[in-house]
């Protein structure tokens, strides 16, 4: 094996090394009664073990020792895996204090994920969707195959200042494919009376996509956003997107090695401060039973659990029920990591698992924080023939106001 193949996983060498093998992130079983799932692809696999994490560090292991080398078959196995970060939870958190090892706490199975496939891009093993997708962000600037110049064609003729306390990140998904819920969004800011900005034509994607799917050039984009962001003067910047966010808050800095200069929030966080602070009231009510599914790149990512909670228990008239696994343990929607786009059969057929928890506990729609989430979950529905609706958070605080 050369020096210069598969460097990306050899930084994290100690760290495969270390999975002790216990396998909670194949199964768990809580009280050694309950089996609780716990990798959304591996129950939708063959159930081999290169479809959860405990197999995956395996294969990286025979790889690392030149026992083993990727291959087309290999890394489409390793491509259909979300990123949600369900197996880093549960071996870092696990049901029984007796595998609670000081050495689970070692392993970032989603670094360590995302290093093999850069490894993978490097050696041009790529899903050909992925490659489409790539070369469309280099072209536009977006994943959508979409002008650079109509990210901001919801605004119409609307001027923003050039520069302002904050920033509101758009992202690529809302602007593009959810122009009433970016509209919702501004609606918001607007009401709320912030100081507030966009910086387009210097916003690109943030680069998350990029990031999901093995390619460390992503820091081109972060760049071009980061100067974006100092020119307009901004302290905080304001994202929705549960992948931008992650990617602004979380990556930007590891990548980049830097400190940011200002501060990332999720809108979810904003508007919890501005509710209690009197800035925005909820007088309407809503006469609907809801359960709240929570992103995997908010939630186990950004430890954002009680702001989208906390803004749903303050809407009148809302009945808010929890599904029985969320938070940490949350299900993934099946959206995330590349799935959608390259297995997008195996992202429905993950989201479906959601939609029959909510048909469960019969709930009028299912509420989120995350376009992904939210495009993925309907066409699950849709494919279902459910009647759960599926609705952003921000457009139930709409009906509110």
């Amino acid at each position: 094996m050369s020096e210069e193949k598969y460097k990306n996983i050899k930084k994290y060498d100690s760290a495969i090394r270390s999975c002790s093998g216990i396998g909670d992130c194949r199964e768990a079983y809580l009280y050694a009664v309950k089996r609780i799932q716990v990798c959304p692809v591996y129950e939708h696999s063959p159930k081999f073990e290169v479809y959860n994490a405990r197999g995956r560090l395996r294969v990286l292991l025979a790889i690392l020792e030149g026992k083993l080398e990727a291959s087309e078959n290999l890394a489409k196995v390793f491509y259909q895996c979300t990123t949600c970060g369900s197996c880093h939870s549960i071996c870092h958190h696990p049901y029984h204090n007796s595998i609670d090892l000081f050495i689970n706490h070692y392993i970032d199975h989603v670094k360590i994920l995302e290093s093999f496939r850069a490894d993978l891009f490097e050696l041009k093993l790529l899903m050909p969707r992925h490659v489409e997708i790539l070369d469309s962000i280099k072209k536009y600037n977006n994943p959508y195959f979409q002008n650079h110049e109509d990210r901001i064609k919801w605004a119409e003729n609307r001027k923003f200042p050039e520069t302002a306390e904050y920033v509101f990140f758009m992202g690529c998904t809302e602007p593009y494919k959810m122009q009433n819920l970016i509209k919702n969004i501004i609606d918001i800011l607007d009401k709320s009376k912030l100081n507030y900005t966009i910086i387009h034509p210097n916003e690109v994607c943030c680069g998350s996509i990029a990031l999901r799917i093995g390619v460390k050039t992503a820091k081109e984009l972060m760049i071009k956003n980061l100067e974006g962001f100092k020119k307009a003067g901004a302290k905080k910047i304001i994202v929705h997107c549960a992948g931008c966010y992650k990617t602004l808050k979380f990556d930007y800095p590891d990548l980049l090695q830097d400190k940011l200069p200002f501060e990332i929030v999720h809108i979810t966080e904003l508007v919890d401060e501005l509710i209690k602070d009197g800035k925005i009231k909820l007088t309407n009510e809503v006469k609907q039973k809801v359960s709240y599914h929570d992103p995997c790149h908010l939630g186990r990512n950004g430890l954002i659990y009680d702001t989208p909670r906390n803004i749903l228990k303050s809407i009148p008239g809302l009945e808010f029920i929890e599904f029985e696994r969320i938070k940490e343990n949350a299900w993934c929607c099946g959206a995330g990591g590349g799935v959608k786009s390259a297995f997008p059969d195996l992202a429905k057929e993950i989201g479906k698992d959601r939609i029959k928890e909510a048909e469960n506990l019969k709930v009028n729609s299912i509420i989120s924080s995350c376009p992904f989430c939210e495009m993925n979950l309907k066409d699950s529905a849709e494919d279902l023939k459910s009647n759960v609706g599926i609705n952003d958070i921000i457009e139930l605080l709409i009906k509110s106001i």
